[in-house]
């Protein structure tokens, strides 16, 4: 069973990859009959992960993970504004993860302001605004991941295990019809796990938007997050969560 579940990630990832894929070039892939394939792309389809055509596979669009710089540009506002409220939250001589995030990124500016902090990072574009900070920086080593421009694998879990924080930031992709904070990789899916673990208090940073659409790998549970620090939405959007954790609303000043 662990390796049909493997495999059915393996070729959820390769979809996604490629945008739409052939029962002939998955079966060459991972070196397995058309018939396994089949029932694979059934139980992906059903699943609502992809769409599942005659001889082959389409993913989703609302599961193709853009790069890192595309995803930076969209809801700047809305990120700059939760940035914000998450800033507030820090104290100082504080020990703190910043996830690989692009709303965390906006919050890592933000941090060149303070001194003697503590920082830890998975991220290039974070470990890059703090460079020249006044806080202690360290960045985990590990395999690089272009897509959210981090790294992840054993040199990352084994520093990560080797800490324990005040506080983590991650941010997360969109989380409808899941029950905690999401992302489309399952690389980041494990970082983001194992970092919130190291940390005492765990903040999602979240704009309106991810309320909409779904992505593939749950991070953890709601009840297990401290806070969603979010821009001023809609109470039937309050409602949805507000029993499970902690809302913060950030609002214009």
């Amino acid at each position: 069973m662990k390796l049909t579940n493997k495999r059915r990630n393996d070729i959820l990832t390769e979809i996604i990859k490629k945008g739409s894929v052939t029962v002939h070039h998955l079966s060459n892939e991972f070196s397995v009959s058309y018939e396994t394939i089949r029932k694979d792309l059934t139980f992906l389809d059903q699943k609502g992960y992809i769409i599942k055509e005659h001889g082959g596979a389409t993913a989703l669009n609302s599961l193709i993970e853009n790069s890192f710089t595309v995803r930076q540009e969209k809801q700047i506002k809305l990120k700059k504004l939760i940035a914000v409220a998450a800033f507030k939250l820090i104290l100082d001589n504080s020990s703190i993860i910043l996830g690989s995030g692009s709303t965390v990124l906006e919050l890592a500016k933000l941090l060149v302001a303070k001194k003697n902090l503590k920082i830890y990072t998975d991220s290039f574009p974070v470990a890059t605004a703090l460079a020249n900070s006044d806080n202690e920086l360290y960045f985990f080593g590990g395999k690089i991941r272009a897509k959210s421009s981090s790294v992840y694998g054993g040199w990352t879990n084994e520093a990560i295990n080797s800490i324990k924080a005040n506080m983590c930031f991650i941010g997360s992709d969109n989380f409808a019809g899941h029950n905690g904070p999401t992302t489309p990789s399952y690389s980041d899916y494990g970082v983001d796990k194992l970092l919130l673990e190291h940390s005492n208090k765990k903040y999602v940073l979240a704009d309106s938007t991810k309320f909409e659409g779904s992505s593939l790998y749950q991070i953890t549970n709601w009840e297990n997050i401290t806070a969603l620090i979010t821009n001023v939405i809609s109470k039937a959007q309050v409602d949805s969560l507000a029993s499970l954790t902690n809302i913060i609303q950030a609002k214009n000043s």
